[in-house]
Parts: C-alpha cells; sequence; structure tokens
C-alpha cells in the first residue's frame, strides 16, 4: 500500500484511541493516553485508515495559548509501519483544515517530541520554548503555527 491508498479523515475518539495508546503511550496504564478536552463538544479527532486500520491519529481541542484563544494539536501519532510515507502530513492538512472551518481562532500549538520538531518545521510551525521534559514520555518543545 502506498500512501494514495489511504483515507483521512474526521474520526471519533474509539476509532483512534487504540493507536494513540500503543504509539505515544506503550507499556503505560490506559489512562496516560485519555486527554482532558477528549469528550469536548468542539474535540476534533482525525484518523488516517487504511483497509478499516487506523494507522494515523490526531486531535485538536480548544486550549489558550498564553492567554489567547487557541487550539493544542494531542495525541498525533503514525503505525511504526506506516511512517516517513507522508501519512502524518495528511492527516496534520486534515486536522489544520477542521480547525479552519470550527472557529476563527487561528493559532494553533502543541508538546512536539524531540523526534518530531523537524516535521513540524517543515510542515510551517515554529518553534516556541526550550526543551523540556514529560514524565515517562520524554523531551518535548512547545510549538506554534498561525493558520
Amino acid at each position: 500500500m502506498i500512501a494514495h491508498d489511504v483515507i483521512v479523515r474526521r474520526a471519533i475518539l474509539p476509532e483512534i484511541f487504540q493507536l494513540r495508546w500503543d504509539v505515544l503511550r506503550p507499556g503505560r496504564p490506559i489512562a496516560a493516553a485519555q486527554f482532558p478536552g477528549d469528550d469536548a463538544p468542539e474535540t476534533i479527532h482525525v484518523g488516517a485508515f487504511v483497509d478499516g486500520r487506523n494507522i494515523s491519529c490526531a486531535t485538536a481541542t480548544r486550549v489558550p495559548w498564553q492567554e489567547q484563544p487557541a487550539w493544542q494539536l494531542r495525541g498525533m501519532g503514525v503505525a511504526a509501519d506506516w511512517q516517513k510515507r507522508g501519512v502524518g502530513q495528511r492527516v496534520l492538512a486534515e486536522i489544520e483544515q477542521l480547525v479552519r472551518q470550527a472557529s476563527d481562532i487561528r493559532l494553533i500549538w502543541c508538546n512536539g517530541r524531540e523526534e518530531a520538531v523537524q516535521f513540524y518545521e517543515k510542515l510551517g510551525w515554529q518553534l516556541a520554548s526550550e526543551a523540556f521534559h514529560i514524565e515517562d514520555v520524554g523531551p518535548h518543545f512547545k510549538m506554534t503555527r498561525r493558520l
């Protein structure tokens, strides 16, 4: 399969939760993959699917950035066997488009893993902090993007 065989679309949390847990919080309790705002009505979940299998996920929810209205990108992940094939780019583009359609808020931010910084920068995101450590997850950087 190649990336164009992948369907990227808005999803519901149960469709993407297992992948989020497997990719982003492996070996940790299931509660570690549950994020504040997951069930909020304005929250947007996106998944990439191939033959019904969820291979990538992302979530955006409204969380202020430095006291400004903003969206926070959380739970962005791609299954190991689908990484570096353009799927993450498509999921991020889809969630950014859905955020634009959902409100007039044009600021989105995330806590990007150190190994994902170049991915985000290539897609127009900017570093907004020094490195910081999230316990049991690793080094991260705050990143932002104007939509």
